[in-house]
């Protein structure tokens, strides 16, 4: 009898640690961040002292840098909570969907030109891998590295409010608010892609330089595991309780 009481009292425990671990895996970490409205995307894991230069002005690191977040590949991104308004002159307020000039974000000196184009105004990052070096940069202070392809716009374009993202290296992509719509809709996610180890977060110029945009915008970064390894926390589980299960079959 004493026995049966040993093995309930580890059963319960089992179970308790299970369903613990299972709560752990399937809720996200959540970090808060400000992404103030002079955040220059175009500045991504640029050292100090490194100048880019557009339409209007430049930016300089690490007074406009972007914020620096870190990540793993294969993580899930979601961003919630995203409030606050930005200007690009003072004059026009838009939310984190941006609003304000939505025919012209890019960095307009080319080649650069073609590798953003969205509303002002907008929440926009870029996954990067520190190892390989910061984007390139030529002598007349305009990025070359960046991977053009997921572009946002107003008016029917095949990127606007899907409900899952996966940008790669080097692009520069829209998150917004984080939702289907504006204001509304479902979270979407943005899986990392490989190699990346840091997501820069900016704000979108109209035609260049951020260095005389207001505002600011707060949001909620959660990071979900990626897959691999909530397959190895549920390999380990399931081993965990066939031990358990044979040491009290033994004691019977």
């Amino acid at each position: 009898m004493r026995n049966r009481k040993l093995t309930i009292v580890q059963w319960s425990a089992l179970i308790v640690l299970v369903l613990g671990l299972g709560s752990m895996a399937a809720h996200a970490d959540s970090t808060n961040l400000t992404v103030q409205g002079t955040s220059d995307i175009w500045l991504a894991g640029q050292p100090n002292g490194t100048t880019v230069t557009g339409f209007f002005g430049s930016d300089t690191a690490p007074a406009f840098s972007p914020v620096l977040f870190s990540v793993n590949g294969g993580q899930i991104l979601t961003f919630t909570n995203v409030t606050g308004t930005t200007s690009v002159d003072g004059s026009c307020f838009a939310g984190p969907d941006g609003g304000c000039y939505s025919d012209q974000s890019s960095f307009s000196p080319a080649p650069a030109s073609g590798d953003y184009n969205g509303p002002a105004d907008a929440l926009i990052g870029v996954f990067l891998n520190s190892g390989a070096g910061p984007i390139a940069i030529n002598g007349s202070g305009v990025p070359t590295g960046f991977v053009p392809g997921l572009d946002y716009q107003f008016n029917s374009n095949a990127n606007e409010g899907l409900s899952a993202y996966s940008p790669v290296l080097n692009q520069i992509f829209f998150i917004g608010d984080g939702l289907t719509g504006t204001g509304s809709g479902s979270i979407q996610t943005f899986t990392v892609p490989a190699g990346a180890t840091g997501l820069y977060l900016g704000v979108a110029d109209s035609v260049g330089g951020s260095n005389n945009n207001v505002g600011s915008l707060n949001l909620d970064v959660s990071v979900t595991p990626e897959p691999s390894s909530l397959l190895l926390l549920g390999t380990g589980l399931v081993t965990l309780a066939g031990i358990a299960r044979r040491k009290i079959g033994m004691r019977r």
